[in-house]
């Protein structure tokens, strides 16, 4: 009972649970929604990717793709690791 109380009072945090939860539906899920859609959106406007891209630049554009996915995905783990560690820091101060 008193773990409730904490919580609707505000002196436990939900932030540091569900921090874990958004940061694997940003990191997994979306990736593979916006996949799926760009899927959709391709057949909608019957566009041919092989037609549109020449052989030379093929390459160039899937490796800046990935290198760009990659990149977002770690200033995505960087965002949720300042925000655990801020709120840790506050934990912390509050226990002191």
């Amino acid at each position: 009972m008193h773990e409730l109380y904490d919580l609707l009072s505000f002196k436990t945090f939900i932030s540091p649970y569900m921090l874990y939860i958004f940061y694997y539906i940003g990191a997994v899920l979306v990736p593979l929604v916006m996949l799926k859609y760009s899927y959709k959106i391709y057949a909608f406007l019957k566009i041919d990717i092989k037609r549109i891209m020449p052989k030379e630049y093929k390459f160039k554009v899937y490796s800046a793709s990935i290198l760009m996915f990659i990149f977002l995905e770690i200033l995505w783990r960087m965002m949720f690791e300042f925000l655990i560690a801020y709120l840790q820091i506050r934990d912390a101060l509050v226990l002191h």
